[in-house]
């Protein structure tokens, strides 16, 4: 596979030259490049909902999300957060939206609810930087 073997050496050699040998640094890096090189294209992730405990036909309760690959539905957390203080699928629904936009992305459809019960998906993908 020669396309990754030029990969990986070219990783090395920036991981020495311009990271100074710390890996931490090359993963920002390259988590950087990876979001410039996104940017124009239109990349979906899974938006995962945990309704809070008091979820029920209320839909009320502290509110876990994350955005995951859309091809695994786990994978790494690109971002994560709670939202609480609202009722009703359709206001938790704005909320949750609201946050998820805070952090750079956008819903691109529907909630889909049942596949877990107290959970729901839906596709976000990120917004163009303001530039």
């Amino acid at each position: 596979m020669p396309d990754h073997d030029a990969l990986l050496a070219f990783l090395r050699e920036h991981l020495e030259q311009e990271c100074g040998g710390d890996i931490h640094v090359l993963r920002s890096s390259v988590r950087r490049a990876i979001e410039e090189l996104e940017e124009g294209t239109d990349t979906l992730y899974a938006l995962v909902v945990e309704w809070g405990e008091d979820a029920g036909p209320g839909f009320t309760g502290p509110t876990r999300w994350k955005v995951v690959e859309s091809e695994t539905g786990s994978g790494p957390i690109f971002a994560a957060g709670t939202v609480t203080g609202f009722t009703g699928a359709d206001e938790g629904q704005v909320e949750i939206a609201r946050a998820v936009r805070e952090h750079g992305f956008e819903t691109v459809g529907a909630f889909l609810y049942g596949i877990v019960p107290g959970s729901s998906v839906a596709m976000v993908r990120r917004f163009p930087a303001a530039g």
